[in-house]
């Protein structure tokens, strides 16, 4: 649900969004959440129709970084190969349940889980997955999921673009200046932060569904 301040109901005509997107990982899990704002039509009597509030709303600005701030990038570490599975797990729930109480967010976005590499890898992927998934629904989260070849492709335009060239493109759309994306950002945030600006374009084009694309 987005949220409102007093002011945005009475006097103002933008709320606020965030979205917080997830690179799943049994080692190290990418992590960034972005703040959009998002502009509430009025009619004349000042009024917020019914349909417009909270998350019904879809109308976000226009354009690359229009509205956009990048309130926090980075990972989560795990454990190395050497830690138990089901202690970085663990590690996992509590990092990631740490990060809900400090951004608060509206939404989750989070990479699905696809065989690329190997069947085993998909399956520990999946395995964090489940962890990421059963803590936003604790949290109630409204939770979407991308495939990577649509992330890749809504930043970069090729459903097949390696990490580097979705980090350079994020990059590009992240606003200057202190909302600016940390220099040296580990390639798994970066990807993140792409997770979460895929649900942002899907906002932004709420009629546009490329489900089930490669």
């Amino acid at each position: 649900m987005a949220t409102f301040t007093g002011r945005d109901l009475t006097l103002g005509a933008v709320a606020v969004v965030r979205i917080l997107g997830i690179d799943p990982g049994t080692q190290v899990v990418g992590f960034g959440c972005l703040e959009i704002a998002v502009d509430v039509p009025r009619p004349r009597d000042g009024v917020v129709p019914m349909a417009m509030r909270g998350s019904n709303v879809v109308r976000c600005g226009g354009g690359h970084g229009d509205g956009v701030r990048l309130l926090a990038a980075g990972v989560l570490r795990l454990g190395g190969r050497t830690t138990a599975l089901p202690d970085r797990l663990f590690e996992l729930s509590e990092q990631f349940r740490s990060l809900l109480v400090q951004f608060t967010p509206d939404e989750l976005a989070i990479e699905e889980a696809f065989y690329g590499k190997s069947a085993q890898a998909a399956l520990r992927i999946g395995e964090a997955r489940g962890v990421v998934l059963a803590e936003s629904a604790r949290a109630g989260l409204s939770v979407h999921q991308f495939a990577p070849a649509r992330v890749k492709r809504c930043v970069t335009g090729n459903g097949a673009a390696g990490k580097e060239s979705v980090a350079a493109m994020i990059r590009q759309f992240v606003p200057a200046g202190r909302d600016a994306m940390p220099a040296g950002l580990p390639l798994d945030a970066t990807d993140a932060v792409a997770v979460a600006w895929t649900r942002l374009e899907q906002r932004r084009s709420p009629m546009l569904h490329i489900d089930g694309e490669t």
